[in-house]
């Protein structure tokens, strides 16, 4: 038995130009109890394939679906198998997948009553070949159910939907449609809806910073030879296939790929400094920064981020698209280095994954991922996650829980190992089952749980599954207004500071999956700012035992930043170095005269990933980027390398002294567009990896020429080299001894 979803009748094929020979229909959308709805089934069948009786009961569904369309579907009996009606009739039925469809064209009819609405079904060339659905003709006229809106519309005086749309029967199809699958709308072509399109078919088709970017070059027709003539004729090659019937999906997903200009400008080389100062936290001028600094100059170089970030804002809002991207070219100095794509792709970035396009990527009969891989990291770097309830099911995938090649039935028996093994590793600390071998392990083991106990209670309060630390997590007292509420925040805080007890079951949950981690890892033991990285995983998975696998997972590539030698960091620190000397160099220079040309001053915001810069969804979105490791495993040091370079004019015009660029970094949080700096963050990487290939080709020219080169060049740095590897950097602690931790 089939579930109903949707039912229109008096849809019409015009099998000739002669009225005479018009046949009525069905247009229905079914699926299989067992299916999911992305796997929803298209079927048209004429009215002479059914009984009456048969007829009488369609047009009772289609009476309540277009009562209430998204309600309960029906439940059809099998007598009423469509399927079979379709197999057997003469020839006019036919039924597609929506899953099988490239897109629809919606074609409204006159308002004057010329024609009649119609629609037009692109099926996949590579699923149907040769196939292609009869046009469908909207009788609204003669159909019970538009005309039932239609009346309805009248008595409301509103003939128009939400978008001043004129009303026909095609949009209740194209509006069930949307709910059970994404369906775009291209701007290029307004009646043609893609559906489920790829993120190729979103960037090219239906981006309006496209269309503007699009509408504003197409002025520009004096000289053929710029980039703005060449995005016209691709997007007028598409308009021009469109029309053609859209006949080879290959050309209509056109990628815009121009070639890369080989003739690339001088790199110049600048001298590589290595030294780095692990003992920076002594020097006499961090002490005395609070105390002492020019709070002027750190005051105009906020100012003038401020201006700048407030400009990009207003550009976005009122899609000044042109004007932004104009900004993001001359900030990076791109000049020809990147193509159409690459800075296309960077800059439209208003493409999440949704809940429905991460559905319609499993296999509905194993649960196998039915697209690559990278795919679906292209949609998640370059889009994010639509909402916190998808990052509970993706995040599993990102921290690597489950293998991305895995099955329904496999990541269920990988759910239940977990869980066992969790409670397990959380046995063996109970005081029941807890032991030491000496003295010193037990005072090692009680500092552990009082630092993770008094980070717990200071971790991420503003947030409200953290804010009170009563039993159930909610206020304890009902507040009568704002003032109330602020007293009684304040006094709950002030009580955490005396009162060793956690009450609250999430900061609980916080303290237990710790201490786990404590047992797991003995030899990294706790570290301050871990607490930090688990609190946004917490938040989305909930369940004790798989944010702590998610944790772990991301410990294994965060615990080089936590080494007790600071190795990890250092590295890090080093190859930051390398970096801004490369891709800045003339704030790297400025900040090697005042002092800073160790970086020091991201140190903090490398150690736990931009934690403390940003607010906590906006973490998300960052994290969730970094984890696809979609073109390098360490993207972390590019957006660091962006935050750099969006402050370097404010730091190269107002700030001259270590204390004030320290004070200014400082200060940063909550002032930062995490959106922008990813753009930055891309095409800073772009650039990067091209320069490192025109490098390495002329360095193996000048080779195979014997001329001799002084120096080391950037592309010969091993730390510059790894940056291009999408391999994450595991490094772990050494054998923990009685004293190693101190």
């Amino acid at each position: 038995m089939s579930k109903l979803l949707f039912c229109k009748s008096k849809v019409f094929l015009h099998p000739t130009s002669d009225a005479r020979d018009n046949m009525a229909g069905f247009l229905l959308l079914a699926v299989e109890p067992n299916q999911q709805y992305h796997q929803t089934v298209l079927q048209y069948i004429p009215e002479s394939s059914f009984s009456s009786s048969e007829i009488a009961k369609l047009l009772t569904y289609e009476s309540k679906l277009g009562l209430c369309p998204s309600s309960t579907p029906f439940i059809i009996e099998n007598s009423m198998n469509f399927s079979n009606l379709i197999n057997t009739s003469s020839g006019q039925a036919f039924q597609i997948s929506l899953s099988q469809i490239y897109c629809i064209q919606f074609r409204p009819p006159s308002p004057n009553g010329w024609y009649v609405g119609s629609l037009v079904i692109y099926p996949l060339v590579e699923q149907f070949t040769g196939f292609q659905p009869p046009v469908l003709f909207f009788h609204d006229q003669i159909c019970p159910s538009t005309k039932d809106k239609l009346k309805n519309l009248r008595i409301s005086m509103n003939p128009f939907d939400d978008s001043d749309e004129l009303y026909w029967g095609g949009v209740d199809l194209r509006n069930r449609i949307n709910e059970l699958t994404e369906l775009k709308k291209s701007n290029l072509e307004t009646e043609f809806w893609l559906v489920n399109p790829t993120l190729n078919d979103l960037r090219n088709f239906v981006s309006k910073d496209l269309l503007e970017s699009y509408n504003n070059q197409n002025k520009n027709k004096a000289n053929p030879d710029t980039p703005g003539v060449k995005l016209n004729e691709k997007l007028q090659e598409w308009k021009w296939s469109v029309m053609s019937k859209i006949a080879d999906v290959t050309t209509k997903s056109s990628n815009f790929i121009d070639s890369w200009l080989t003739n690339n400008s001088t790199i110049q080389k600048s001298q590589i400094d290595n030294e780095y100062l692990q003992k920076l936290l002594n020097n006499e001028k961090v002490k005395q920064i609070e105390q002492d600094y020019d709070s002027a100059r750190v005051y105009l170089a906020n100012w003038s981020l401020g201006v700048k970030q407030e400009a990009e804002r207003y550009q976005k809002q009122n899609k000044l698209f042109d004007s932004y991207r104009n900004n993001i070219f001359n900030d990076l100095n791109l000049t020809d280095e990147l193509n159409d794509t690459e800075i296309n792709n960077a800059l439209q970035r208003q493409f999440p994954l949704t809940e429905a396009k991460w559905n319609s990527l499993w296999d509905e009969n194993d649960g196998r991922l039915r697209v690559t891989v990278n795919e679906v990291k292209d949609f998640i770097f370059h889009g994010g996650l639509e909402n916190n309830n998808l990052r509970g099911n993706v995040w599993g995938f990102l921290l690597e829980i489950y293998p991305w090649d895995s099955s329904e039935d496999e990541r269920l028996q990988i759910d239940q190992s977990l869980a066992a093994e969790y409670d397990q590793l959380k046995l063996t600390w109970s005081k029941d089952f807890l032991q030491f071998d000496d003295d010193d392990e037990e005072e090692y083991w009680k500092d552990q749980i009082f630092r993770i106990s008094k980070d717990v209670r200071r971790c991420d309060r503003n947030l409200n599954i953290f804010q009170y630390n009563t039993v159930d997590g909610l206020p304890p007292l009902s507040q009568e207004n704002e003032n109330d509420k602020d007293n009684v925040e304040l006094a709950g805080e002030e009580s955490d500071e005396v009162d060793d007890e956690i009450r609250n079951p999430h900061l609980i949950h916080l303290q237990d999956i710790l201490t786990t981690y404590n047992v797991y890892n003995t030899n990294l033991g706790y570290v301050q700012g871990m607490t930090d990285l688990l609190s946004p995983i917490y938040v989305i998975m909930k369940d004790e035992w798989k944010t702590f696998w998610c944790f772990t997972h991301f410990m294994d590539v965060m615990e080089r930043n936590f080494l007790r030698d600071q190795s990890g960091i250092h590295e890090q620190m080093l190859t930051l170095v390398e970096l801004a000397q490369l891709m800045l160099p003339e704030l790297s220079e400025h900040l090697n005269k005042c002092d800073s040309g160790n970086l020091f001053f991201c140190f903090r915001m490398l150690l736990v990933w931009f934690k403390r810069e940003f607010d906590m969804q906006d973490i998300m979105h960052i994290w969730e980027n970094f984890w696809t490791f979609f073109y390098s495993s360490q993207f972390q040091l590019f957006f660091m390398l962006a935050i750099l370079q969006k402050n370097s004019q404010a730091i190269l015009q107002h700030l001259n002294q270590f204390d004030q660029i320290l004070k200014f970094f400082n200060e940063l949080n909550g002032k930062l567009d995490w959106n922008d700096l990813m753009v930055r963050a891309e095409l800073l990487f772009k650039k990067f990896e091209k320069m490192m290939h025109v490098m390495e080709r002329d360095l193996q020219s000048s080779t195979s020429s014997s001329s001799s080169s002084s120096g080391v060049l950037p592309c010969q740095s091993e730390r510059l080299n790894l940056l291009l590897s999408k391999k994450p950097i595991i490094k772990h602690e050494g054998k923990r001894s009685k004293d190693s931790v101190k």
